[in-house]
Parts: structure tokens; C-alpha cells; sequence
């Protein structure tokens, strides 16, 4: 599991929001924050599947 910083975490994150932008669309801070826990290696890619999952059926 490759564990990043806080800063890397934003760098990596701002295109992606930045796309989502412009196709009209964003993320909750719950989908923000689930993003952030896995980029830095807080919880598994499994467990990240696991929690989307659990927030896309909850949506």
C-alpha cells in the first residue's frame, strides 16, 4: 500500500475535481474524504470499494 502526504493526496486530487467540474458534477465530502483515506494508504483499495459501494447505494 503506497502511503502519500496530505499535500501529495491534493496534488493528485485537483485534476480529477477539476474534470469532474466541468462535466457538471462533484464529490460529497464523505466521497472526498473516502478518496483522501485510500490515497494515503489509511484504508486498503479493497476497503475503499467496500465504502463506496456502501455510500453509491446510500446516495
Amino acid at each position: 500500500m503506497t502511503v502519500r502526504s496530505e499535500e501529495e493526496v491534493e496534488l493528485l486530487m485537483r485534476p480529477a475535481l477539476a474534470s469532474l467540474a466541468v462535466e457538471g458534477d462533484r464529490l460529497s465530502k464523505k466521497q472526498k474524504l473516502l478518496v483522501k483515506k485510500c490515497l494515503t494508504g489509511e484504508i486498503s483499495h479493497e476497503e475503499f470499494v467496500t465504502r463506496a459501494l456502501e455510500l453509491a447505494r446510500h446516495a
